[in-house]
């Protein structure tokens, strides 16, 4: 697995998959698990400080094998009392479900990464993947934490083919963070006081997000969206 080694895990990112963004954090979890099924072993792929480890473990009584290879994250994983692997070709066992939330992107050769995690996968397993979604969003703020790209459905659709998996579901998902980030593209972000900061994160968290899910419900997911869900498994 090729990473891109200037990803910043205490950047940006890690902020936004951080406590602050409670109501963001546990859709991500409880929508992988809805799609998911029964999941005995549960892997969280690049699961970071184990944020969204500890909503599975906490909320749903799941306790993910982790896949990690930053050091200073091992060291939280490891004060969370989470197993963490370096590959999933290490994990001794099939998965029932792979779940992964905005980390493809940042991994230059990702078609090896989809070929590997359908390669840990029960015959019956689900991969679920959280992914950044549309070029045409790309700012400085991609680049600053380390994405290659962003996604459209046709490329990752496309990619999970070439791995041996089948999609059985791929849609947008936070319309209303399609626009926000589509203002942050023209105007910038300022993390101390403007779009990026914390109290814009909390307010969106809080007050934006569970709007954005109700437009996503009937039927925004169909037509844009700032991230991509996608539900895949073996093809054969």
């Amino acid at each position: 697995m090729q990473s891109n080694e200037n990803k910043d895990y205490s950047g940006l990112e890690e902020l936004v998959l951080s406590e602050v963004m409670e109501n963001y954090n546990n859709y991500i979890v409880s929508t992988a698990i809805q799609n998911a099924g029964e999941s005995n072993q549960v892997v969280d792929f690049g699961a970071g400080i184990g944020t969204l480890a500890m909503i599975f473990r906490e909320r749903h009584q799941i306790n993910p094998l982790c896949v990690e290879i930053d050091e200073l994250n091992k060291e939280h994983l490891t004060k969370r009392n989470f197993s963490f692997f370096d590959s999933l070709e290490s994990i001794p066992n099939n998965s029932d479900l792979i779940f992964s939330s905005n980390v493809l992107e940042h991994i230059e050769d990702d078609l090896s990464v989809l070929k590997s995690m359908k390669n840990n996968l029960n015959k019956n397993g689900k991969i679920f993947l959280y992914l950044p979604a549309k070029m045409m969003l790309w700012s400085e703020l991609d680049q600053m934490v380390g994405h290659f790209r962003r996604y459209e459905p046709s490329e990752i659709r496309l990619k999970c083919e070439q791995a041996g998996l089948k999609v059985t579901k791929v849609h947008y998902v936070d319309s209303l963070g399609f626009v926000a980030s589509l203002l942050m593209r023209f105007i910038g972000y300022d993390t101390e006081h403007g779009i990026g900061s914390i109290g814009s994160l909390r307010f969106y968290d809080k007050w934006l997000f569970p709007i954005s899910t109700f437009f996503d419900k009937i039927g925004l997911k169909f037509v844009l969206g700032k991230n991509l869900i996608l539900v895949a498994q073996k093809a054969d």
